[in-house]
């Protein structure tokens, strides 16, 4: 009886198993150790971007990123993508605005909310069950979402007056709970509820094996378009969610709102360590990569940066982060033959 016989992990699984924890905590460590530097140097060029209410200010810009990227990242773990969530946070924020000056704040925030879900489940069916590559599926959608949310608010700000000015007070940080905005406690409950889904339970299992080798999670079972369809349902309702909190911060939506939404969320999970092939990564990664994201970005507009420097650090890190990712690939390839 050899050791996977015997229900034991083999030698080859185990060397994998510790370059990959191995490279997890490389990845986490040298980005924790590159936040703090530039922490330390912006904060000696501009002291005031250390002053609490400017990190107070970074807490509330990347909730918007944050409630996409968890759910984005148990997505690309198991093997897919979504290119369409800027898109279905904008659409969702327009529906969220008009059912909430038809029919009352409440109900527009759960319409939104189940909308946001349809339409992750719809990339869920176009990806898993039609088979459709997840790239032009939901590119597909990041199109279409956009000009639809540009027709119906015929591209003019629309939703003015919608939301209730205690709701309004809370997502602009007038108002905070136990001391710290209403956001922190948003991205932190988004965080541990991926980080439990994909750590903790039977279901982050699934998604690694589902990423990692797809025929093999299919012959051991498991149920591989229902554990895709569910992540990229997730998904959709974590771009519901941005809509909901781009809407409560400034009580009003555009048809562009939530552009770029989708390359920032990618960027932050693929420069995480989130392997874009599948099948790897940590959530703890992706949360030190969206403070280093979002430092950066507040840093860089309080430094009064040109527009143009900001996109270039912004395509200098989706570089960084898919160089980090074909890394973590090779790396996690040596440690299988070794």
């Amino acid at each position: 009886m050899n050791a996977r016989q015997a229900g034991m992990p083999s030698p080859e699984s185990a060397g994998a198993g510790w370059t990959r924890g191995l490279l997890d905590f490389v990845v986490s460590s040298g980005l924790l150790a590159a936040l703090a530097v530039f922490v330390l140097a912006v904060g000696v060029a501009k002291p005031s971007v250390l002053k609490w209410s400017s990190l107070e200010g970074i807490i509330r810009q990347s909730t918007d990123i944050a409630v996409v990227a968890f759910p984005l990242a148990l997505l690309v773990i198991a093997g897919s993508v979504d290119l369409s969530v800027g898109s279905v946070a904008g659409l969702v924020g327009i529906v969220m605005a008009q059912s909430a000056g038809a029919f009352g704040f409440p109900a527009g925030v759960l319409i939104g909310l189940g909308l946001g879900l349809a339409l992750g489940a719809l990339n869920g069916v176009l990806v898993s069950y039609l088979k459709l590559h997840p790239v032009v599926a939901t590119l597909g959608g990041l199109a279409l979402w956009r000009g639809l949310a540009l027709l119906v608010t015929d591209a003019q700000t629309i939703g003015m007056g919608s939301v209730p000015e205690a709701v309004l007070d809370y997502g602009i940080g007038l108002r905070q709970v136990l001391f710290l905005p209403l956001h922190f406690y948003i991205l932190l409950a988004a965080y541990l509820l991926c980080w439990a889904a994909a750590h903790k339970h039977s279901f982050g299992e699934r998604l690694f094996a589902v990423g990692g080798d797809q025929r093999a999670a299919f012959l051991a079972g498991i149920n591989v378009r229902l554990v895709r369809f569910i992540a990229h349902a997730a998904t959709g309702l974590g771009a519901a969610l941005a809509g909901l909190m781009m809407f409560i911060r400034s009580g009003a939506v555009h048809g562009s709102d939530g552009s770029g939404l989708e390359f920032g969320a990618l960027t932050v999970v693929l420069l995480g360590g989130i392997s874009f092939q599948g099948g790897l990564g940590r959530m703890g990664g992706v949360l030190v990569a969206l403070f280093f994201m979002s430092f950066l970005r507040h840093s860089l507009v309080l430094l009064k940066t040109p527009l143009y420097l900001q996109h270039m650090a912004s395509g200098i890190l989706i570089i960084v982060a898919l160089y980090v990712d074909s890394l973590l690939m090779r790396r996690t390839e040596l440690g299988k033959h070794a």
